[in-house]
C-alpha cells in the first residue's frame, strides 16, 4: 500500500514523466507513505528494508531526502516514526499499520 503524492512528476535524471529511481528524490518510486512535510517512509532501492527519511534542504530547486533509520519490522518502524515526527498524517499511519509485520512478509 502506497501513499504516492503525484503519479506523474518529471524524473530529474531523464526529464521524462514518471517516478524517479533515486532514493533522495522527492518523487522516488519506492514511497510507502509521506508522514508529514519533513518525514516519509520508503522501500530502499535494493528492496531490502524500509527507510525513515527526513527532508533536508533543497538542491537545485528540488527536495532532497536523507535516510535516518532503517527497519525490518513494522513495530520498530512505527515506534521510530512516532518518535521522530510526532504527529503523523492519519492516512500515512494507516499505510504503515497495513505493512507486514516483517519486511518482505505478508500483511
Amino acid at each position: 500500500m502506497r501513499n504516492v503524492q503525484n503519479a506523474n512528476p518529471v524524473e530529474p535524471s531523464t526529464g521524462r514523466e514518471g517516478l524517479c529511481h533515486h532514493e533522495t528524490a522527492d518523487h522516488y518510486r519506492g514511497l510507502v507513505a509521506r508522514l508529514s512535510d519533513r518525514w516519509r517512509v520508503i522501500v530502499c532501492k535494493g528492496n531490502l528494508q524500509w527507510v525513515l527519511q527526513k527532508r533536508d534542504a533543497s538542491r537545485a530547486g528540488r527536495a532532497r531526502w536523507t535516510g535516518v533509520q532503517y527497519f525490518l519490522t513494522r513495530e520498530a518502524l512505527l515506534r521510530a516514526s512516532r518518535a521522530a515526527c510526532g504527529r503523523i498524517d492519519p492516512a500515512a499511519l494507516a499505510a504503515l499499520a497495513a505493512l507486514p509485520e516483517k519486511f518482505g512478509g505478508v500483511a
